[in-house]
């Protein structure tokens, strides 16, 4: 028959996890902008980073949400990787403060009964409340049921007694801390909360089923598995989110090697007399005491490390970037041909790869594709930001201003290229297909053109300005077409018995539809324009800083 103990724990570990959850979600929606701003705003020097980390994830309760935010801000390029260091270190500390609630106010102070009435007023507060005060009622609520479920865990530890007890698990010796660390790594990494495993580390030391040196191995697994969140969320980022996930298990790696020579520091200034308080507060002192040691030990080497983080994951420049070389930003005329020539090769695979998405059969994934055309588009843009061109040069700033239109449009197909499901539903609702696979053909020509295209020849490049042109005209006439189309369909869709989703599916993949055709048209537009006075740049003399336009001659 199974202990009645046993249910009382896993109830006492599920409301642990629930209140944490929940005050978590509270907290972040309450300081959510708060925490943003902080993050954003005291990144710059890692002292300050590390200060706003901490700040944050004691105030949200979550290091996993503080990590995840961070990672945003560095794959949105709000954060480099190096300032992201500081916040890293900073989360490390900010997580033990929720040890340190644990410790006294579900240990020392057993508030467990007392949440109970405290919890049916918040509930109350949550439900029927709104704006700040509902928030507010589900912070304490949370708080409730995070004292509760330790109080349970307490009285579920008394399934242990009799079997579980620091002589029935690993002895302390290396062999033995490192298979409880293994252990408190796998605890974090299947709850995905450290802050679950301390607080059951810290119940388990003060029922006495566990000593303190096999308490801390356990915490410094926790420590250590706690990165895991940030591996995840880093996967199919980009390299400086890959970088800072690194970094975080690095930092955590290395503080639980200083942990463990620390601890036998400690174990025999207790075995000497040397007072850290009972075994919970002697826990809590040990975790917070090696967070802080570890940061500080990465802290004053923090740009060195970056630096050998980056060896460790190089940046894999792009073909593009190869061929937009710096020391051609000397020579305006050269260096805007090089950004047409690039942007030539960036249509030719953007709109190869759209139009392979627009095609019959089985589609190719086009997730890791779009986020290289992203990496592309970018550089492009960079070079083109660092052309200086002579304030009184209409021509060169005519071309200027296509190679920025291209640009723009090519950002702008590459966004509607990640809307997967909207492109699914043209391709295969029956009202779309025909016009979707149209597009689909003109994007797979103009890709293939543009692939073919070899610059030098007068003849060949007439020719394919021509080809380009008439490609161009077939855009132009499917945009108006579908145009028409549209709010026929519309009418169409809404005079049937079509249920709301499909309804709304079939509208939003008409718009997806014309828009993209639209950035695509703009883009052959442009192009035909910087291809142009590209072809008169160089049959005529290039007009100087000092001459005066060509009109005004």
């Amino acid at each position: 028959m199974i202990p009645t103990e046993l249910f009382v724990l896993l109830g006492g570990v599920g409301l642990f996890l629930y209140g944490m959850q929940a005050l978590t979600g509270e907290l972040k929606v309450m300081a959510s902008d708060q925490a943003r701003s902080a993050i954003r705003r005291f990144a710059g020097r890692p002292v300050s980073g590390m200060a706003a980390g901490a700040a944050v994830t004691a105030l949200i309760q979550s290091s996993s949400a503080t990590m995840v935010m961070t990672l945003g801000f560095v794959g949105a390029g709000i954060l480099s990787f190096s300032q992201s260091l500081g916040i890293i270190l900073g989360a490390n500390i900010g997580t033990t403060f929720t040890g340190w609630m644990v410790m006294l106010l579900g240990v020392k102070i057993n508030l467990g009964t007392l949440a109970f009435p405290v919890l049916f007023a918040a509930g109350l507060v949550r439900i029927l409340a709104s704006g700040a005060a509902a928030r507010l009622g589900g912070v304490v609520a949370g708080l409730c049921l995070i004292f509760i479920g330790i109080d349970l865990m307490k009285d579920g530890m008394a399934v242990f007694d009799g079997f579980l007890s620091p002589e029935n698990l690993p002895t302390d010796t290396l062999w033995g801390r490192l298979q409880l660390l293994g252990l408190g790594v796998l605890v974090t990494v299947v709850t995905q909360s450290s802050s679950a495993g301390v607080a059951a580390a810290i119940v388990l030391l003060s029922e006495g089923h566990v000593s303190f040196t096999q308490a801390a191995a356990l915490v410094i697994g926790m420590t250590v598995g706690t990165t895991f969140t940030g591996i995840l969320a880093s996967l199919g980022g980009n390299i400086a989110m890959r970088r800072s996930a690194l970094a975080h298990l690095i930092f955590n790696l290395t503080q639980g090697l200083v942990a463990l020579s620390l601890l036998d520091l400690v174990v025999r200034g207790m075995a000497a007399g040397v007072s850290l308080g009972d075994g919970p507060l002697a826990l809590v002192l040990f975790h917070s005491g090696f967070t802080i040691a570890g940061a500080l030990l990465f802290l004053p080497v923090v740009a060195v490390f970056a630096r050998g983080v980056e060896w460790l994951v190089p940046d894999k420049p792009l073909a593009i970037e190869r061929d937009l070389d710096p020391r051609f930003l000397s020579d305006p005329a050269a260096a805007l041909d090089m950004v047409l020539a690039g942007m030539r090769r960036q249509i030719a695979v953007l709109f190869g790869q759209l139009g392979a998405q627009l095609a019959p059969g089985p589609r190719p994934p086009a997730s890791a594709d779009l986020a290289e055309d992203t990496r592309a588009t970018d550089a492009l843009g960079v070079y083109l930001s660092q052309i200086a061109l002579p304030e009184q040069d209409p021509r060169r700033q005519e071309r200027y201003g296509e190679l920025m239109a291209i640009l723009d449009h090519l950002r702008r197909l590459i966004f509607r290229g990640g809307q997967g499901g909207r492109l699914t539903v043209a391709l295969y609702e029956p009202m779309l297909r025909r016009e979707a696979l149209y597009f689909g053909a003109i994007l797979r020509a103009v890709a293939q053109l543009e692939a073919d295209f070899v610059p030098g020849d007068a003849d060949k490049a007439q020719d394919h300005a021509e080809r380009l042109s008439r490609l161009h005209r077939r855009l132009v006439r499917a945009q108006a077409r579908l145009a028409r189309r549209e709010e026929r369909l519309r009418r169409r869709v809404l005079s049937t018995h079509a249920a709301p989703p499909r309804l709304f599916a079939i509208t939003d993949a008409m718009r997806w539809l014309r828009r993209s055709n639209a950035h695509a048209e703009r883009v052959l537009n442009h192009l035909l324009a910087a291809e142009r006075q590209a072809m008169v740049a160089q049959k005529a003399p290039e007009q100087g800083a000092d001459d005066p336009p060509a009109d005004a001659a």
